[in-house]
Formats: C-alpha cells, structure tokens, sequence
C-alpha cells in the first residue's frame, strides 16, 4: 500500500539515501557518465562523434544508407568497408547485392534525426580488435549491432567488418 505521508522516523532512512540519489541523477545527466547510462539501459544519444570513432563511422554508414541515390550511397558505403571485406569478391559482392539493402531498409529506424544523423547508441562492446555498437531500433525490442574494425589497410581507421545493422 502507497502511503504518501511518513513519520519523521520514516524519514531518516530516506535522507540518509538523498545524497546518493543525487548524485545518481545527476551522473545520468551528465554527457560524460557515458557508461553508467549504457549500463542501466538509457543509451547514448550520439550527434557528432568524433572523426576517427567507431561512432563516427556507425554515423557514416548510417548517412550513406540515407542517401536518396542509392549508388551514390552504395559508393560512400563501399569506402567504409574493412579491406579484408572489399578485397574478397564475394565479400563485396555478398554486401553490394543484399547487405547494404538490408542496411537501407533499417536506417530510417535506427536514425533519431535525420537532419543530422544522429542516434541512440545502447551498447558498446569491445571484442579484442573489433567493436561493435548496439543502436537502438524502434521497430524492434532489441538494439541492432553493427560491427567495426581497425583496417591497417587505412592506417588503422575503424572500418565495417563482417555485420552491420
């Protein structure tokens, strides 16, 4: 049963906790907690990532899918495939004929504003060299990965590897 009035006794445990649930409201406001809001499931909202970031590219390839030209989207994508994927012709083939597809139909659902790209990463999981990055899905209880990898064909740079959205 919901009381809505407590004794000044009841009251003691709850302002014994009142620091700590401040400064819990305020870390989850806070665009540095990055992690404590990926672990209690809020997400993060990402809008301009830094270059060089998986985030950065999550947002790349998401821009590309948009693309109302869908060769000229095919060609922006293509240059953010891992060179393991863009050297082997079936490979590149497999993500030209039914993986960027796939990618195009989902990106409306993944994107918070299409303006700007932005969207709502709601996990970041690291896996030895590759990443992968949960965005969320409104057309889906579950967020959809993507997964990057650096390419040292490209100095490094984190590129799609193996699956994305």
């Amino acid at each position: 049963m919901l009381r809505w009035s407590m004794s000044c006794h009841e009251a003691v445990p709850m302002r014994r906790h009142a620091p700590l649930l401040l400064a819990v409201a305020i870390a989850l406001l806070l665009p540095g907690c990055r992690m404590v809001r990926l672990q209690l499931g809020l997400g993060v909202t990402i809008t301009t990532p830094d270059p060089g970031t998986p985030e950065r590219l999550v947002q790349d390839v998401l821009r590309a899918a948009l693309n109302a030209d869908e060769d000229s989207g095919w060609e922006a994508f293509e240059a953010l495939l891992h060179s393991e994927e863009a050297g082997s012709p079936r490979a590149h083939a497999e993500w030209r004929q039914t993986k960027f597809e796939a990618i195009r139909r989902k990106a409306a659902a993944l994107v918070e504003d299409p303006g700007t790209f932005a969207y709502r990463m709601m996990d970041y999981r690291e896996d030895g060299d590759t990443v992968q990055i949960f965005v969320r899905n409104r057309t889906s209880d579950l967020p959809t990965p993507c997964r990057v990898k650096p390419d040292p064909a490209v100095r490094g740079a984190y590129r799609v590897f193996n699956a994305c959205f």
